[in-house]
């Protein structure tokens, strides 16, 4: 290999990184029930948690709570978790927080009948490591979903919410 063309490739493995790629993250939720999809955007929910109004999107959803399950909604949003990034990748690894995750995998996922264990990992990881003073909150896990929505089975949400001690 000539001189020249080591020199250009030198170049071109650092510049590489540096060329910037479109990031995904979640914008809408998909809200699944039987064959009816209800979408909700992450920003409808953010203002909601922020500011406690209620968006006209985000009117149809609320509608469907009575006002003290709006304002838990809305704490659980707004509620700060201080983690180290590299621990809590650490600990997402453990097997009983792989069964964890898969079994939420089966309610939020990147595509309807598709298991979202390796985006709500990701997510969580990506969330602890950006936010590592101040801490990650749902919001934020929902903005680092790797796709531009998350697929959310409501029923098998409902039912398992029923057969829990929530």
């Amino acid at each position: 290999m000539n001189p020249l063309t080591r020199i250009c490739l030198g170049i071109s493995f650092v510049l590489i990184p540096l060329i910037p790629r479109p990031v995904l993250s979640a914008e809408t939720l998909y809200f699944i029930y039987g064959p009816l999809k209800f979408p909700l955007s992450v920003e409808s929910l953010e203002i909601y948690a922020k500011e406690g109004r209620i968006t006209k999107e985000f009117a149809f959803f609320a509608s469907q709570f009575d006002e003290k399950t709006l304002i838990e909604l809305r704490e659980t949003l707004q509620k700060r978790h201080k983690i180290d990034g590299v621990k809590f990748a650490r600990l997402l690894r453990t097997p009983l927080m792989q069964d964890l995750l898969k079994s939420m995998g089966d309610i939020f996922s990147t595509h309807p009948n598709r298991n979202g264990f390796y985006a709500i990992r990701g997510a969580l990881i990506s969330a602890a490591i950006n936010q590592p003073e101040e801490g990650w909150t749902a919001i934020d896990v929902m903005k680092e979903f790797p796709t531009e929505g998350i697929a959310i089975n409501t029923e098998l949400a409902t039912k398992m919410m029923k057969n829990s001690q929530f």
